[in-house]
């Protein structure tokens, strides 16, 4: 179902040489009519308040994750030639997650759900995105630094947000982010990207995850359809603001409608709320965006900010209209700032090359190694839940 559209919006990518460029199109002369078990579209009232203003379009938003089937109806329009990040040559137009759904069939694909909550048109089984306007730039990661490879490559070819839907366990140290990570969100920052990652669905065990957990990330918790904290949300200092992810309707990779319940989807619907204040905003740095994302947030859960909700559940529209002041506080890029200062400014001598070598080589503190133990039985409890990634889903197909 579609319905005739208030307003034009002008703005389309395209991808030349590998780089994402501008150039003008006229876009939807109808507006896609969202699926009926969308909740979020009451919840956020997006075809009322969020569309009249922008439905995301001029903005590229990368999907760090296993590839989307740019083959389906609501996506066709919607991809952009992408990356496989696993050395594999792949153009990342075909979903590459084999995860068995609820029955047991074919492969779930989790890329291609992401991309449909951020950007689907409708068509096909019906799935609309937040942003139906913006463009998807999917990479293939499935682990370890493949996922920093991946950001490296969507901030280097046109992506103004980069959304990754994973969290992965930091068995280097409870206080570090790896080098490779790190410096991939650097370089991200430093052109401009909105980094956003989830912050996992280890609420039992709480372990620090990665890349939510490093410096510079805008990092999602996952809320229900009356805002309550979802109760295996991570649990983490680094979570900063919360999306719904509970009960999520989404598009598999055979472009079926699904159910899935984590941090993966409520990341997706940040994304999406992000790439529409881009579009809305498209001179507003990166650094302001992040800003009135988390001051225009619905506090949530405890009163003021909490481990598994950050600042409150994000509030597309008030970070859309809102006056948020200069001064506002934006603990994500102050983190950032403050690892900034940290970094050696002059190049250092070639025995504190070595040493810094030496302690950029993966190890396993005793901190790390004491929380790993305290878990491991937890860990043991959580079946079918991967020690690499902690990616554990409900979904039922129809």
């Amino acid at each position: 179902m579609q319905r005739i559209r208030r307003g034009i919006t002008s703005g389309s990518v395209c991808l030349i040489a590998g780089v994402v460029t501008s150039s003008p199109i006229t876009a939807y002369a109808i507006e896609p009519t969202p699926h009926e078990a969308e909740w979020w579209f009451t919840t956020w009232q997006v075809t009322e308040k969020l569309w009249p203003v922008t439905m995301g379009g001029g903005i590229t938003v990368a999907v760090v994750d296993s590839g989307v089937n740019a083959a389906l109806p609501e996506l066709r329009s919607a991809v952009l030639p992408g990356y496989d990040a696993t050395g594999q040559g792949r153009d990342a137009h075909q979903d590459v997650d084999r995860t068995p759904d609820a029955l047991g069939k074919g492969g779930f694909g989790h890329g291609t759900a992401m991309a449909s909550l951020i950007a689907a048109r409708g068509g096909g089984a019906g799935m609309v995105g937040v942003a139906p306007e913006a463009m998807i730039l999917p990479v293939i990661a499935r682990q370890g630094t493949e996922y920093a490879t991946g950001i490296r490559w969507a901030a280097d070819n046109g992506a103004k947000v980069i959304n990754i839907s994973a969290a992965q366990v930091n068995a280097y140290s409870a206080d570090t982010c790896p080098k490779p990570f790190q410096e991939a969100i650097d370089h991200a920052l430093r052109k401009d990207v909105v980094v956003i990652a989830g912050s996992g669905n280890a609420g039992r065990v709480n372990l620090p995850m990665i890349p939510g957990g490093c410096p510079g990330v805008l990092t999602v918790g996952a809320v229900d359809h009356r805002l309550r904290p979802w109760t295996d949300s991570t649990r983490q200092r680094s979570v900063d603001v919360a999306a719904p992810g509970v009960d999520v309707v989404e598009l598999d990779r055979q472009g079926r409608l699904g159910q899935g319940t984590g941090t993966s989807p409520a990341t997706a619907l940040a994304s999406a709320a992000v790439a529409l204040l881009r579009a809305k905003h498209p001179q507003m740095p990166a650094r302001e965006v992040v800003q009135r994302i988390i001051a225009t947030a619905k506090d949530t859960g405890p009163s003021g900010w909490d481990d598994r909700t950050g600042y409150g559940v994000v509030n597309p529209y008030k970070a859309l209209t809102t006056d948020v002041p200069a001064n506002a506080p934006n603990p994500v890029y102050a983190e950032w700032d403050q690892l900034q200062k940290r970094q050696p400014t002059t190049p250092a001598s070639p025995a504190a090359q070595a040493a810094a070598k030496d302690e950029s080589t993966p190890v396993l503190n005793t901190r790390t190694l004491l929380l790993i133990a305290a878990g491991a039985a937890a860990l043991l409890a959580l079946v079918g839940t991967s020690l690499a990634l902690l990616f554990r889903r409900k979904n039922t197909h129809a």
